[in-house]
C-alpha cells in the first residue's frame, strides 16, 4: 500500500493511534474534536502547518468531507506486506479475503473496514484493476485500511495456489449458485473471494475455487453492493467461528 493523503478527522486519528508519522495539515476551523486531534499529534510530535481551506480542497478533492483537517503520511511509516507472511499455518483458523476487480475506492474502503471488523488475516487483491488505496478508501474504512494486513499481488491465481498449497480452502461466491453461504464450513483456513460487480471473479480466479456459495436473496433483481455482500459472508464466518 502506498504512502497517501489521510482526510477526515476519524481516520487521521487512527493514523496517528497507530504511529503513523508525518505532516497535519489543519485550516483555521476550531471545534473540540479538531482541538483533540491537534493535541494528540502535538503528543507524538508530529509537525502541523496551518493552510486555507482552499487549499485542503485541492488536496483532498472537492467533493471530499475533510472536516478540515488532512494527514500526509510518511513513506516509512506505512507497512508493506507480502503474500509470504501468510502462508505458515498459524495457531488460530486463518481467514483471508481476495477481492477480485474492485475498482470503486469507496466500496474498497468499506470492504477493508468489514475485514477488520470480522478480523480478516490479510486482504489480498491484484496489483491491476483494484482501486487505489487512496483518501476515499481510507475516509470509508474509518482508518480501518491502515489496520488490516493488505497485499497487493501480481498474479492472483498463483497467490491462491499458495493459500491452498499451505492448507487453505478457497471459496467464491457468485449469485445464483444453489450452495448458501450459511451452508458453508468456515471453521478451517479459507479465503474468501468477492469479485466485482459487473463482471464477477475472474475465469483464472475462479479455476482455483475448492467451493462456491451464494447469498440467498427473495428478489434476484436488486444484487447486493459488493461491499455489503462481504459483510455478509464475513458474519456468517464470524458467527459459525463464534459458535
Amino acid at each position: 500500500m502506498k504512502a497517501n493523503a489521510i482526510f477526515g478527522i476519524h481516520p487521521v486519528q487512527r493514523a496517528l493511534l497507530d504511529g503513523s508519522q508525518g505532516r497535519l495539515l489543519m485550516s483555521g476551523i476550531r471545534s473540540k474534536r479538531l482541538d483533540e486531534l491537534r493535541m494528540m499529534a502535538e503528543d507524538s510530535s508530529v509537525s502541523i502547518e496551518w493552510v486555507a481551506q482552499e487549499a485542503l480542497d485541492r488536496l483532498a478533492g472537492r467533493q471530499a468531507n475533510h472536516q478540515g483537517v488532512l494527514f500526509l503520511v510518511d513513506t516509512d511509516s506505512v507497512v508493506e506486506y507480502k503474500i509470504e507472511d501468510f502462508l505458515v499455518p498459524a495457531q488460530h483458523q486463518r481467514c483471508f479475503l481476495i477481492l477480485d476487480g474492485v475498482t470503486d475506492p469507496g466500496n474498497l474502503g468499506a470492504c477493508l473496514r468489514s475485514a477488520a471488523t470480522a478480523g480478516v488475516d490479510a486482504v489480498i487483491v491484484p496489483k491491476h484493476g483494484t482501486a487505489p488505496i487512496n483518501g476515499i478508501a481510507i475516509k470509508r474504512s474509518s482508518g480501518a485500511a491502515r489496520k488490516v494486513p493488505y497485499v497487493e499481488v501480481v498474479n492472483l491465481a498463483r497467490t491462491l495456489r499458495l493459500l491452498k498449497e499451505s492448507g487453505v480452502w478457497v471459496l467464491g461466491t457468485r449469485a445464483g449458485e444453489p450452495q448458501a453461504i450459511e451452508s458453508i464450513d468456515f471453521c478451517r483456513d479459507i479465503a474468501i473471494i468477492m469479485g466485482s460487480e459487473d463482471k464477477g471473479i475472474r475465469r483464472n480466479t475462479a479455476k482455483q475455487c475448492d467451493l462456491w456459495a451464494s447469498i440467498p436473496m427473495v428478489d434476484a433483481e436488486f444484487t447486493f453492493n459488493v461491499s455489503v455482500a462481504t459483510g455478509i459472508c464475513l458474519y456468517e464466518m464470524g458467527r459459525q467461528r463464534r459458535r
